[in-house]
Parts: C-alpha cells; sequence; structure tokens
C-alpha cells in the first residue's frame, strides 16, 4: 500500500512528475498530487479539487484498516489500490485465487466422490479421472480466462459504441480490478477448514460476496454505475458458469459411456 517511507516517487522538493497521476478516492478525479512532505516527520494530506475532501486518507492508515475496507466493499479502498497504491503484484495474487479455487473445487469432489463410492453409483475408476486435482487445475484456468476475455470484450465493444472511453481506463487496470475483486473467492478456502465445501447456502453467499467486490471494482475502473457494471460483467459470469457446469457434466457423461 502507499505509505510515507516506500512513497520514492516524492522528490525532494515536494513535486510529482507530470506523467504521474493519480486519483481522489471520494470521486474519482485525477489528481497531480496527494500528499506534501514539509519535513521527514510532517505529512499534509491535500484536498481534491473537484470534490474538498481529502484526495486519499489512505495514506496516513495502516495497511491492515485498508484491507479491512478491502473487505467491506468499499470503493474509495479499491480506487487507492487500483490507482494510488504501489501493489504490482497481481500475477501473484491472480496465482493465489487460481490454486485456491482449484483447491476448493477438488475438495468439493472428493466428498462427493466419497458419497457416491458408499452407494455404488459410479465407477471409481471414472470418479478418479473427475476428481484429478490437475484436470481441475486446467479447467479452472480455462474458467478464469474465459470470464476476464469475455468481460474485457464487452467492455471494449461498449466504448466502441459509445465512441468514448472513461479517462485513465484501460485493460490492464481492467485485468487488475478483476483480479482484485475476485478475492473473495478465497473464503472458500475457509470451507475446506470447517468442511462444508461449497454446498447449500455457504457457497451461495460466496459468490454473492464474489459478485458485490467485482461489480464494486469494475465500476471504479470504468467509472459506471451498478447497472452498467452488471452488464459489463454478466457475459463474463454466463461463461464461466456454462464452462464449470459443462466440465461437471462431461465428466458424468463419459463414464457413462465407457461402462455400457
Amino acid at each position: 500500500m502507499l505509505c510515507v517511507e516506500c512513497k520514492s516517487r516524492i522528490s525532494d522538493s515536494y513535486n510529482i512528475p507530470v506523467c504521474v497521476m493519480y486519483v481522489c478516492i471520494n470521486c474519482g478525479a485525477e489528481c497531480k498530487e496527494l500528499f506534501r512532505r514539509y519535513c521527514p516527520s510532517v505529512l499534509k494530506v491535500l484536498k481534491c479539487e473537484e470534490c474538498g475532501l481529502s484526495a486519499d486518507k489512505y495514506i496516513e492508515y495502516d495497511p491492515v484498516l485498508v484491507f479491512v475496507d478491502l473487505i467491506l466493499i468499499e470503493k474509495p479502498a479499491y480506487r487507492h489500490l487500483l490507482y494510488n497504491s504501489d501493489f504490482k503484484s497481481y500475477w501473484k495474487l491472480s496465482i493465489i485465487l487460481w490454486l485456491a479455487e482449484s483447491s476448493r473445487a477438488w475438495s468439493s469432489c472428493e466428498m462427493s466422490k466419497a458419497e457416491l463410492a458408499a452407494s455404488e453409483t459410479v465407477h471409481n475408476d471414472a470418479l478418479q479421472d473427475r476428481c484429478n486435482f490437475y484436470n481441475l487445475l486446467l479447467h479452472t484456468a480455462l474458467a478464469f480466462a474465459a470470464f476476464v476475455f469475455a468481460v474485457i470484450t464487452v467492455t471494449e465493444f461498449r466504448w466502441l459504441i459509445a465512441r468514448k472511453k472513461p479517462y485513465k481506463y484501460n485493460v490492464r487496470d481492467l485485468s487488475r480490478a478483476l483480479t482484485a475483486g475476485g478475492c473473495g473467492k478465497l473464503l472458500g478456502m475457509l470451507g475446506i477448514v470447517w468442511r462444508h465445501i461449497a454446498s447449500g447456502p455457504y457457497y451461495v453467499l460466496i459468490q454473492g460476496y464474489t459478485v458485490l467486490c467485482l461489480l464494486t471494482a469494475y465500476s471504479v475502473v470504468c467509472k459506471t454505475g451498478k447497472g452498467g457494471s452488471l452488464i459489463g460483467l454478466i457475459s463474463g459470469f454466463l461463461l464461466y458458469g456454462y464452462i464449470c457446469t459443462s466440465t461437471l457434466k462431461l465428466h458424468l457423461i463419459i463414464p457413462n459411456i465407457t461402462l455400457t
């Protein structure tokens, strides 16, 4: 997160390079600078010229407090993370999400395999193939990639029709926003500990929370309301769900064919 000590882009003369533009976390307007340092121990957070509020209050906050606001789906916290912070390890976050969702799916599949094996309704070899962890890794990666691709494609098509893009919008920021918003799926790891893996109301709550996070992150980058964000994301949700359900059906259909 952005902090006083790690803000190396601020020169000793307290001027920010012209090429660096930040964002007010309250209204989303561009800001040339967020704070001024008068001495090593004195720092003043500047106010936004558009809304008159502090441009970024999180500069003086502990990263833990920023994390709490991200969990609470606060739009200012997402603006700070995506535009004003020094966090760049989105690819690491993507890998964590990929492995976490694959592990959750694998644990859920293992529980289903135990139940089906007890009832002897499906052959054990078919169950073993269905719950192969490497297959689940591949399917999860395909579903995530399809989701991001669909959202970016629909969003770019919207800008093509409107013939106008929001300022500071680019595909890289949208990809980062989708990664940050998708972190709600990490709650699925708690289900592995509590042993009610992705079943019933628990997984529905996780999915609902993740959707809200994605809507907020998308609206920050694309400068849209909840309705416009839902339009941009719905294609990704549909494609992601289709890949997940078709993969599950494929595993259930193939054993029936091979055993006859």
